[in-house]
């Protein structure tokens, strides 16, 4: 057996840096929960056809989160299995498509999917509980 030091690391991957600002500030538990709760704000606001409380529900998603601004353009080209894990976790959460209302309620799950697709990129989401 190799000393701990001298066995060969794997190559990070490209998504470690952002896995380790994660880890330092694991802020993505609040961030999702905060989006969500604005999705379903706005939801309920557009049931209700009360302009305000949409606009309001609205403005307050996280707009200017740079790692899911950063993620956005990547979950959108991205095709296959990691587009398919992405919106599998979404669909789990938000089970009702968007409605015709309004076309921000579109953008507001692009962008959770966003978020969500940023995060399996850091720690990939594990689906089957029989895989090791």
């Amino acid at each position: 057996l190799k000393p701990l030091a001298a066995q060969a690391r794997p190559a990070p991957s490209p998504a470690a840096p952002r896995a380790a600002a994660m880890a330092q500030a694991p802020k993505a538990v609040d961030g999702l929960v905060s989006d969500l709760k604005m999705l379903a704000a706005f939801e309920t606001a557009a049931d209700w056809r009360e302009k305000k409380a949409m606009d309001g529900a609205f403005a307050a998603i996280s707009w200017d989160d740079a790692a899911v601004k950063a993620a956005l353009p990547q979950y959108l080209a991205a095709s296959g299995a990691e587009r398919a894990k992405v919106d599998y976790a979404f669909n789990a959460m938000v089970p009702r498509p968007p409605q015709d209302i309004d076309g921000r309620q579109a953008a507001i799950h692009t962008w959770i999917k966003a978020r969500l697709f940023s995060y399996n990129q850091a720690f990939p989401f594990q689906f089957n509980p029989f895989a090791k």
